[in-house]
């Protein structure tokens, strides 16, 4: 109705109070007209009128309530929300509204319960499942909030907003691929900001899409200019993963400029390095990164690897004594072993893939029974 017709009407109430001011609905009509004229004492005293001429006249106290909250008063408005639910327990109005302010004093569990009581009365919206959804992600009940999202997208399939929450939770839950898809349909619907790029890069790289996740560490980097070490070294290990080593390299470099003392950008960078056959390089880069951190395991186990392959054995064997000293894990008893392997020393061999099989590793148990006899 236009703003005319809202002041034609007040005239037309006015005539009618004026014959009779008891007339309950005349105020609240009234004052309706007034509150969508944005002038809300007059609102809120017609409501007040109306109520007084009719205690139980619950939307009456609904819209006092949508009126004081719209003049800043919360607390009237909520207690405004309360009576109409007592006088009208199914009232969905009162209970979103009343979940909106339980939502700005931080009263989740409230909100959660007035959101519960809007389904439970059948409201099929699926705002109220993202709404009540984001509040059980906030309490950290994932599973809830899941089910909240994927009820949400029974009712519209392409929510932006539900799939970019739903990726959220995906990503939290460690299921990176099905995120990924997530985030994808947000985007394609129009959610474009800094922080779901970021977040589908690294969920592309988590589900080992590395090519996806450089497009998207890249456009972080070139659109939102987010040039800081932490995208720059993720998209170096998308490029070392993807085995574009040169694109690593440089990124790698990158990174090290920022951070001289990043021990890990030294580490990869190496082992590019071996990968195009600058072994030189790769040695260097790993000597730089044992005097900033001699007791990386990483290093340990990047360049016992490399020694290794490349037949150094007493070498690779000092590498993956140290690397297990400060890192006895699965792999490092199994490279171990190779080299104990290598050096026929079968004995040592046995024991380390004995080891490396109680730790869990794939294929030491296939490799003992052939040094395990």
């Amino acid at each position: 109705m236009a703003i005319k017709n809202y002041e034609e009407a007040i005239t037309n109430f006015n005539e009618a109070i004026e014959r009779i001011p008891h007339f309950y609905e005349a105020h609240y009509e009234r004052g309706r007209s007034y509150l969508y004229l944005n002038n809300f004492e007059k609102a809120i005293n017609d409501f007040s009128s109306a109520i007084e001429y009719k205690p139980d006249f619950a939307d009456a106290f609904l819209y006092r309530a949508h009126a004081w909250s719209a003049a800043g008063n919360h607390v009237r408005a909520f207690d405004d929300y309360s009576r109409t639910i007592s006088i009208a327990p199914n009232n969905l109005q009162a209970y979103l509204k009343r979940s909106e302010i339980h939502i700005r004093n931080s009263n989740i569990k409230s909100a959660i319960a007035d959101l519960t009581k809007v389904i439970g009365l059948g409201h099929k919206n699926p705002n109220v499942y993202l709404n009540r959804g984001k509040l059980y992600e906030q309490k950290g009940n994932y599973d809830a909030a899941f089910d909240d999202f994927c009820a949400a997208l029974d009712l519209d399939s392409m929510h932006a907003e539900v799939r970019y929450e739903r990726g959220i939770i995906l990503f939290k839950t460690g299921q990176f691929f099905e995120a990924a898809g997530d985030l994808s349909l947000a985007i394609e619907k129009g959610i474009n900001s800094q922080h779901i790029y970021q977040l589908r890069a690294d969920a592309f790289f988590s589900s080992g899409d590395f090519d996806r996740a450089i497009e998207d560490y890249t456009t972080l980097i070139n659109t939102f200019r987010q040039r800081n070490e932490e995208t720059q070294y993720k998209r170096a290990l998308s490029y070392y993963h993807a085995e574009e080593f040169e694109a690593a390299i440089r990124d790698f470099t990158r990174v090290i400029g920022q951070n001289r003392s990043h021990v890990e950008a030294y580490i990869y960078r190496a082992d590019s390095y071996y990968r195009l056959g600058r072994d030189s390089q790769a040695m260097n880069d790993f000597r730089l990164a044992i005097n900033i951190n001699p007791d990386n395991p990483v290093i340990y186990e990047k360049r016992g690897e490399i020694l290794l392959h490349t037949g150094m054995f007493q070498e690779a064997l000092e590498d993956f004594d140290k690397a297990i000293s400060l890192n006895p894990c699965a792999s490092n008893f199994y490279n171990r072993a190779a080299v104990h392997a290598a050096n026929e020393n079968s004995r040592s061999a046995c024991e380390d893939l004995r080891k490396a099989a109680e730790l869990g590793h794939p294929e030491a148990k296939e490799r003992i029974k052939v040094y395990c006899p």
